[in-house]
């Protein structure tokens, strides 16, 4: 937690017990909220726009609760993606891609990690501390999951982290695996993830600079993949690809961690349109079809072992994100 938040974890746990009821689920939930919610305003308005508030709200009224809506009803349609793409397109698109990221390593390597204000340049080093420590509370997602399925994170020896950024989960993921490739495609990020770790003592981190396409063609075998908040940023043919390439990677028995935004009300793609309109924004969200990613999943010969909705995108009730974790095959050859 930073030292010049507002927000204390006892005053976040006063609002669990105040507003909720009851006491929250560990420390690690305070200091999350310490780190990413600005000031007491926007923490209360976050517990009252909570589903679990509202439930008791209504529960305590003996009401129903006509203001509770599903954030993606059933009813909604499917959304036109393209996934076929020529290898010069894709091409085009992970260049467009690179050149993106390497400009928010430049201007803004931390906020374009975690796209809070205080994470900006002139605010970075008064919150620098709570910044990274986030990054452990990504990583403990991750052996939950693990721990859930069965599987020991203790009997995985190596992991490549797909979009390490700056090193904000690196550091945590460092102190599991015996061995840890961390990659992204901005090697002004890539140097602040270094400096990160040589500051913290962790030097058996191997770096990969992804410039081209051929990289993820000539990836080692991995126990695990672990990729949160940088798919999302690729065209739909890309991450499809990427994701292709990374459960190839992975080793009879291996596992992927990874989280795709999956559907977006009114979004859709195509591919020449794409590469032919300029970026809108500076920082591209996009969605891969759930149907698609069982689909590569199931030609990769893995399985899905869990899928859960997650809250790493911004507007919750336009989009939809989900985390799978991925499991392959024992006896496959792949």
């Amino acid at each position: 937690m930073s030292q010049n938040s507002p927000l204390t974890p006892d005053t976040v746990a006063l609002a669990y017990r105040l507003l909720l009821g009851r006491e929250p689920e560990n420390q690690a939930v305070l200091d999350q909220f310490c780190d990413s919610v600005p000031d007491l305003a926007q923490l209360r308005q976050a517990f009252i726009d909570s589903p679990e508030f509202r439930q008791r709200m209504a529960a305590t009224l003996d009401k129903p609760l006509p203001s509770v809506r599903q954030r993606h009803p059933f009813h909604l349609p499917q959304m036109p993606v393209e996934l076929d793409a020529t290898p010069a397109e894709l091409a085009q698109m992970l260049d467009r891609v690179k050149a993106a990221w390497e400009r928010f390593g430049a201007t803004e390597p931390y906020w374009s990690v975690v796209t809070q204000p205080m994470y900006r340049m002139e605010q970075i080093e008064a919150h620098r501390k709570g910044f990274y420590h986030s990054g452990k509370y990504s990583r403990d997602l991750f052996l939950a999951a693990l721990r859930r399925c069965g599987i020991n994170p203790a009997e995985l020896g190596s992991c490549l982290e797909v979009g390490c950024g700056v090193g904000r989960v690196t550091r945590y993921l460092a102190e599991v695996f015996p061995r840890l490739i961390a990659a992204d495609v901005s090697g002004a990020h890539l140097a602040h993830a270094r400096e990160w770790l040589r500051q913290e003592g962790l030097s058996h981190v191997e770096w990969q600079h992804w410039t081209d396409p051929a990289a993820l063609q000539q990836l080692p075998e991995v126990d695990a993949v672990f990729s949160l908040i940088t798919l999302q940023h690729n065209p739909p043919p890309v991450m499809a690809w990427m994701l292709r390439a990374l459960l190839a990677a992975l080793k009879p028995g291996g596992v992927a961690y990874l989280q795709l935004p999956t559907y977006s009300s009114g979004y859709l793609f195509e591919v020449k349109r794409y590469l032919h309109i300029p970026p809108k924004v500076p920082m591209e969200m996009h969605f891969l079809p759930q149907h698609e990613v069982f689909a590569i999943v199931q030609a990769s010969g893995c399985i899905c072992l869990e899928v859960r909705e997650d809250t790493m995108v911004g507007d919750e009730n336009r989009m939809l994100s989900n985390t799978f974790l991925i499991r392959k095959s024992v006896s496959s050859g792949s």
